[in-house]
C-alpha cells in the first residue's frame, strides 16, 4: 500500500473513515515516496495510484464509450478525438482511479477509499 498524505488533507474532510483507516494502519506500514505511478490489476479491475509526493504525470480521459485512458501528458494518443472525450482529470499526490472490467464502472479517489476505508469500524477501533 502506498498510502497519500492524510492529516489535515481537505479532499478528506468529509471521510473521517479514511483517515481511520490510516491511522489504524499506520503503525503496520511504512509512507512510500516513490517517484511512482503503480499501474494494476487483479483481473477484474484495473487502477493506478499515485504516490503521495505527486512527482509524476498521470491524466486519464474518458471517452463517450466509456474506454478509460491513463497517460502522463495529454496528447500521448494521437487518435483520441478531443469532441469523444466527456471527463479529462489527473492524480494528485496520493490519489488513485479504478475502472470495473465487468460493469465499466469508473471510480474515483474518494470512491474507493471510502468503500475499502467504510468496511470495517477503524474509528472505533482506534479509541479501544
Amino acid at each position: 500500500m502506498v498510502p497519500t498524505a492524510y492529516m489535515d488533507n481537505p479532499d478528506l474532510k468529509n471521510n473521517p473513515e479514511i483517515t481511520d483507516f490510516y491511522k489504524f494502519h499506520g503503525g503496520l506500514l511504512e509512507a512510500w515516496d516513490g517517484p511512482a505511478l503503480l499501474v494494476f490489476s487483479d483481473g477484474k479491475s484495473i487502477g493506478a495510484s499515485l504516490d503521495r509526493n505527486g512527482l509524476r504525470p498521470a491524466r486519464y480521459s474518458i471517452t463517450k464509450d466509456g474506454t478509460v485512458y491513463m497517460m502522463s501528458e495529454t496528447g500521448v494518443i494521437p487518435a483520441l478525438a478531443e469532441a469523444d472525450i466527456v471527463e479529462k482529470g489527473r492524480l494528485g499526490p496520493g490519489q488513485m482511479i479504478n475502472v470495473d472490467l465487468i460493469t465499466g464502472e469508473f471510480k474515483d479517489n474518494i470512491k474507493i477509499k471510502s468503500e475499502i476505508a467504510s468496511r470495517h469500524p477503524y474509528g472505533e477501533w482506534l479509541q479501544n
